[in-house]
């Protein structure tokens, strides 16, 4: 009886324990523009209901569909992604909804936005030289594809047969311009900064110039039933997620130096603490109009969609702090 006693007791407390233990959140991660997620994990100190009310394990992926394929494997729970990779997802089924801002391509001296260069001395002077050429982006049907189409567009060239559009990395895209693998190639930070110090290439346009309007680049993602099963634990983390987002608006320089000191960055820190940074809402919210236009630019100008997206249904704030 006394045994039978004895092992109930261990019983009710290990599962005690197990009931205690913090939600795990799963999130999937890229490697540019997404400090304040870093910093999360990098300064958990920061982020005061993190191993309280809920655990982080950031996850780093090269590329959306890598990303979105571990979702659909059950291997992710949240994440980060372009707007309308999010887009792309929905018109696809995939049960996710946008809950936060990371950072936009914005318009102002003091924001940066996604860049494409060439060859300085080269014989594109304009888009329009493009003509013949190629365009380097990141994936075909991601951001860096869209704004290179809708800079192609501008310039009245028709992308793929005016000018074809090739799939590389980020680091590799520097020595690809230079030579002459491509005509033209994207850069975001820290990449963008750290060619720069090379020399040998200049700006042709930006994301922003490319769509004309301030738009979101980066948001976060969670997958619905995360959401319904844990939405107190998705509260306390984006408390969280906008409590350093304000740090490190405030304090960027450290902030940046300390996610160099983490190995979050690979770019010389004294090069990347100088860099300039896109814009970031101080609260994760988001600028729904505008991607309500990506939406439609997607469906109606690159026939991307087979039938538009109903935004505002991939969209819930609710989450974030009032």
């Amino acid at each position: 009886m006394t045994r039978t006693i004895c092992a109930l007791v261990a019983l009710f407390s290990a599962d005690a324990a197990l009931a205690q233990e913090p939600t795990l959140i799963r999130f999937g991660r890229g490697f540019a523009a997404e400090e304040q997620v870093w910093l999360m994990s990098a300064r958990p100190d920061l982020a005061p209901n993190q191993g309280k009310k809920y655990q982080l394990k950031q996850i780093p992926f090269q590329a959306n569909p890598e990303r979105f394929q571990a979702y659909l494997a059950g291997e992710l729970d949240a994440g980060t992604a372009p707007g309308l990779a999010v887009i792309f997802a929905r018109a696809q089924g995939v049960d996710m909804k946008i809950v936060a801002n990371i950072s936009l391509e914005a318009a102002g001296p003091q924001w940066f936005s996604t860049t494409y260069m060439v060859k300085d001395d080269g014989a594109v002077k304009s888009v329009k030289d493009l003509k013949g050429g190629t365009m380097g982006v990141v994936g075909y049907k991601t951001a860096t594809d869209l704004w290179a189409r809708a800079g192609l567009i501008n310039a009245g060239l028709v992308p793929d047969e005016d000018t074809k559009v090739f799939s590389l990395g980020f680091p590799a895209m520097g020595e690809a311009v230079r030579s002459g693998k491509i005509q033209a190639g994207t850069f975001v930070e820290p990449f963008y900064s750290a060619e720069m110090a090379k020399g040998g290439l200049r700006k042709l346009f930006t994301a922003r110039e490319a769509i004309g309007y301030d738009h979101e680049l980066l948001d976060v993602w969670f997958g619905e039933k995360f959401l319904k099963a844990h939405p107190d634990v998705v509260r306390a983390f984006l408390a969280d997620y906008v409590a350093v987002t304000k740090y490190y608006l405030a304090n960027t320089e450290q902030a940046k130096r300390d996610l160099a000191k983490e190995g979050f960055v690979r770019t010389p820190v004294e090069i990347y603490v100088k860099n300039a940074d896109w814009k970031r809402d101080p609260n994760g919210r988001l600028d729904v109009d505008s991607l309500k236009k990506l939406a439609v630019f997607m469906h109606e100008k690159l026939q991307w969609l087979d039938k538009p997206v109903n935004v505002d249904a991939m969209v819930d704030q609710s989450y974030l702090p009032r």
